[in-house]
């Protein structure tokens, strides 16, 4: 009845957690959330106003598929590499439909892509919806293991690797910088594209920022950007920047996909970022959210030092945690959501669900009250399951 491509088309694991965690006594550490107390609703507010003075009726015309020229331009000046120019940009709906159209673009079907093990499970629906040959390799508080990955190439070619660098998605990791370089000598040297998610790259709250992977090779990386987690979800706002010969060819999809994004909700960006909004928001949200990441991490160690171990993430939303001891996050959930705290169990972040006994912490939507009690609850459950298996041993 439908297309082939269909079978490998699943819901996100996620998006089917949410709706259960969305009951008012759960404390939720389960979405990748930022937190709606903190949007900049006024400011937008007030730069809704302005834009709607500024172009009167025109706002509500068709736009450009590549995306109003202005915001480009903003991007391209504010939250891009040095060397990239607005016509290295395309405004996409959300990172996600970036990505989504670059794999379109590049990948057949059966076509091997590597990720890592764990990876953005986002990124998995998209390569498995486009019938792409999925292999992954392990990664650690550095990046990518890349001697497995040498190893992988010189036994067949690969189209893609998928990258998230700057705080992952689900494990917090920042690459090294030895790991870029070498990772884009490997691209080099066996020819393949590297696609870059970079939602949290602005989201540091210590340490030093290093050179985006398309700073470094901006010829063989192509790399996503979003204002998802630095503005607001809602408006569905992303965008792709890579070589010019990249950006006409996918743009061309776009246009065939939906002709271009909201022009209405790219005004309201542009005009929020003419404003001089973003940069204090951004030093809010890294206060802030610094705050509750030290809140988390302090909370784990001192309640669950002994029962699982976990690498202090430089910045972005999660904390990657893994239990001492053999157990199925998945089971430790469903006991989780009855004591009123939730997570997201390892197992989804994987391409054939290999590590059972990790679990992903969002600390970003939760205020520090929260995480405390939240992680209190979490450390209960753990600590009498793990009394009751020293008890039955």
């Amino acid at each position: 009845m439908f297309a082939e491509r269909i079978k490998n088309l699943n819901s996100s694991f996620i998006r089917d957690i949410l709706a259960v965690t969305q009951q008012p006594d759960i404390i939720s550490f389960a979405g990748g959330l930022p937190d709606p107390a903190l949007f900049p609703a006024g400011q937008l507010q007030e730069a809704g106003e302005r834009m709607r003075q500024r172009l009167g009726n025109a706002l509500y015309q068709y736009g450009e598929t590549a995306g109003v020229a202005t915001l480009r331009e903003q991007i391209a000046a504010n939250l891009s590499d040095a060397n990239t120019g607005p016509e290295n940009l395309l405004v996409t709906t959300g990172s996600q439909q970036g990505l989504d159209l670059v794999v379109r673009c590049l990948v057949d079907p059966g076509e091997r892509v590597v990720v890592e093990g764990p990876t953005y499970l986002g990124a998995l629906q998209v390569l498995r919806a486009n019938q792409a040959q999925l292999l992954s390799i392990a990664s650690d508080a550095d990046g990518p293991d890349l001697d497995a990955l040498e190893t992988l190439l010189k036994e067949q070619p690969i189209r893609c690797f998928y990258a998230v660098p700057d705080f992952h998605n689900p494990t917090g990791a920042c690459y090294s910088l030895r790991r870029r370089q070498r990772l884009l000598a490997l691209a080099e040297m066996y020819d393949f594209w590297i696609l870059e998610d970079s939602p949290y790259s602005a989201l540091r709250y210590r340490g030093e920022s290093l050179p985006s992977l398309h700073s470094l090779a901006p010829q063989r990386v192509i790399q996503f950007g979003s204002f998802s987690k630095i503005i607001a979800p809602a408006l569905r706002l992303g965008w792709i920047n890579s070589a010019r010969p990249v950006i006409k060819v996918v743009e061309k999809l776009k246009q065939a996909a939906d002709l271009h994004s909201s022009g209405y909700d790219q005004q309201l960006v542009l005009q929020f970022l003419l404003d001089g909004c973003l940069q204090p928001h951004l030093e809010r949200l890294r206060e802030i959210y610094g705050e509750r990441l030290d809140a988390m991490a302090s909370a784990l160690e001192r309640e669950l030092g002994g029962a699982l171990s976990f690498h202090k993430p430089q910045g972005g939303m999660f904390i990657w945690a893994t239990l001492k001891r053999q157990e199925s996050t998945l089971e430790l959930f469903r006991s989780a959501i009855a004591e009123g705290v939730a997570f997201v169990p390892g197992e989804a972040f994987y391409v054939n669900g290999e590590q059972e006994n990790s679990m992903r912490l969002n600390f970003s939507n939760s205020s520090i009250g929260m995480i405390e009690a939240g992680v209190t609850r979490l450390a209960g459950l753990i600590n009498v399951r793990l009394h009751q298996t020293c008890t039955a041993g």
